[in-house]
């Protein structure tokens, strides 16, 4: 099917989007308008051409499509909170932010079901999850928010769009939250580089990784803070983090460079001993 894009030339758009437009608004509103495009694209694709076999049309509502209307999602939902929320600040905009937080985290966990269904990477269900003429088993997705198209849609792939674009909008809020930047303050004098030669992707990894770790100021720094510490002593630039972290959630193995810090520390360990 070679009118689907690939997730990673989807995101480097998307980045190209962010990094083009200085105005953070502008900046949302383009990328939504590219994510809708595209979207538009796929459903003419799908209602004409159709799947090879019932593995293909599976893959794309699994993977393909809620990637994309997640990241559209999350571009709505932080557009939204810039228009109404911009000139908000001191306590009252942290309080807010909570607010939002728990609504989002409510959501979440009441999908945990899902969530943990495709975080186990289990395939029991796709064939009634994710092809359309199984879609009437279960709830409809209109029921959250998703327009319903019978042709272009299943019983799950919209809700699995917005449970993509509600993590990355729990990510965005976390990091508007006024917490000290520990980890960037408390270096007061000019520290040296060293030379990161691992892929940008592994260091997203290993920022993550720290962070959900809570093994940096008890857990009490931001995502943002730990992931400028590692551009600060790396000189990488990260870039857009959290599509990055879509990334990886995707990936056949998560933990790819985690793996590999821990072969290769029993290796050194082994290694002494012998």
């Amino acid at each position: 099917m070679e009118w689907i894009r690939s997730q990673k030339e989807i995101e480097a758009e998307l980045q190209l989007i962010t990094q083009s437009h200085s105005n953070t608004l502008v900046s949302y509103d383009k990328s939504i308008t590219y994510c809708q495009t595209i979207l538009e694209e796929y459903r003419v694709a799908v209602i004409s051409r159709g799947f090879p076999d019932e593995a293909s049309e599976i893959q794309f509502f699994k993977n393909h499509k809620p990637f994309l209307l997640g990241h559209l999602l999350r571009c709505r939902h932080q557009l939204f909170y810039e228009l109404e929320f911009v000139n908000i600040s001191g306590d009252l905009q942290n309080d807010i932010i909570k607010a939002k937080m728990l609504e989002v985290n409510t959501f979440l966990s009441n999908h945990k079901d899902i969530i943990l269904y495709l975080e186990l990477e289990n395939q029991r269900l796709d064939t009634q999850y994710f092809l359309r003429k199984n879609r009437q088993l279960y709830a409809s997705p209109s029921a959250i928010g998703v327009s319903f198209d019978p042709e272009f849609s299943t019983s799950h792939d919209g809700l699995l769009a917005h449970i993509l674009g509600y993590k990355g909008y729990f990510e965005f809020l976390h990091n508007k939250l006024r917490t000290p930047n520990t980890l960037v303050s408390e270096l007061k004098t000019p520290i040296a580089k060293i030379k990161w030669t691992e892929a940008k992707i592994a260091l997203t990894e290993l920022g993550f990784a720290l962070f959900y770790s809570g093994a940096i100021d008890h857990g009490n720094t931001s995502l943002k803070s730990v992931m400028e510490f590692l551009e600060r002593v790396t000189g990488m630039d990260l870039g857009d983090y959290h599509h990055t972290s879509i990334r990886i959630r995707n990936r056949a193995n998560p933990t790819k460079f985690m793996d590999k810090l821990r072969r290769t520390l029993q290796n050194w360990t082994i290694e002494l001993d012998e």
